[in-house]
């Protein structure tokens, strides 16, 4: 655990994002990328067929949870360098699948650090991978930011699917046209939620998304460890965890916290979110500019 708060406290020296910067909306600015946000995947291989869910891109840079399209090259280049250990790590563990280390879970201690943007955005950068594909999994099931930002708020997801012991995976996975991203949303909140997700069941399921693809990552995006009881049973799930933290904001007690809560045998990443760095500085991974967001504006985390 000190090693994580020793390279989190070298890169805090950089100082917290400008204030205003952060989750405010972009002011109209000139086109200067192509339509898209997200670069069109070219895969090996298209196993997928049928009907695509549309999401509508500017919807979602409204929404904070894609940057605005003259920030989408650089915060691109940044989750290209944070997905890569992420990424290497299942592929080095590919021949146990037991392990689970292509679940990937992202984290926060509390709201408002960026861990719903930081997941979107991860599994897009995934989704450009020419051999892998990935899942974006909506397990904040109290406050299910991306189903609702997806239009799928209603659809039945995990909770159903942890209830109801019928239903199959396939049943409540949609298909995106953002890249062939699935998406499994959040499903139906139930006053019951954290002993679901601590239930056998979801032991099952987790273990069936973990095996089943194996060219499959699989990005979760959890409730904050500190605020909910739901975040620490998804935390058992997974093989992976990747920790966000809000530059300027999340303080070491709050870090310390969080990790209390986590496994420390597992493998676990801290992205430093809304930061200010110099690229030309030679500042590698685990951060990003100011690209952040503000939960109390913009109705996400």
């Amino acid at each position: 655990m000190s090693k994580i708060h020793e390279a989190l406290k070298k890169l805090q020296k950089q100082g917290p994002a400008p204030k205003g910067a952060a989750g405010e909306k972009p002011a109209a600015t000139k086109r200067r990328i192509p339509e898209s946000v997200i670069p069109i995947a070219r895969k090996k291989k298209i196993e997928i067929t049928g009907e695509k869910h549309h999401l509508d891109e500017e919807k979602l840079i409204r929404r904070g949870l894609l940057a605005p399209l003259d920030q989408a090259v650089p915060v691109a280049d940044e989750f290209r360098r944070i997905k890569r250990p992420l990424i290497d790590n299942a592929l080095r563990h590919a021949s146990h699948r037991e392990d689970h280390m292509n679940l990937i879970m992202v984290a926060s201690a509390l709201p408002g650090a960026g861990k719903t943007f930081c997941s979107v955005n991860l599994a897009a950068s995934i989704s450009l991978e020419r051999e892998l594909n990935v899942m974006l999994v909506d397990a904040d099931v109290a406050k299910p930011h991306i189903s609702t930002a997806f239009g799928l708020a209603g659809r039945p997801g995990l909770i159903d699917l942890l209830e109801d012991e019928t239903m199959s995976i396939d049943e409540v996975l949609v298909r995106t046209d953002l890249n062939d991203i699935v998406v499994m949303p959040a499903g139906r909140k139930h006053e019951q939620s954290t002993e679901l997700l601590a239930s056998e069941r979801m032991e099952e399921v987790m273990d069936e998304l973990a095996t089943r693809y194996p060219d499959r990552l699989i990005v979760m995006d959890s409730p904050p460890l500190l605020a909910t009881s739901e975040a620490p049973a998804v935390a058992r799930q997974v093989g992976q965890i990747a920790l966000v933290v809000e530059s300027g904001a999340t303080t070491n007690q709050e870090l310390h916290d969080a990790l209390e809560l986590l496994d420390s045998e597992k493998a676990i990443n801290v992205i430093l979110n809304k930061s200010v760095y110099s690229q030309a500085g030679g500042y590698y991974g685990g951060g990003y500019g100011h690209y952040g967001f503000n939960d109390e504006q913009n109705g996400t985390e």
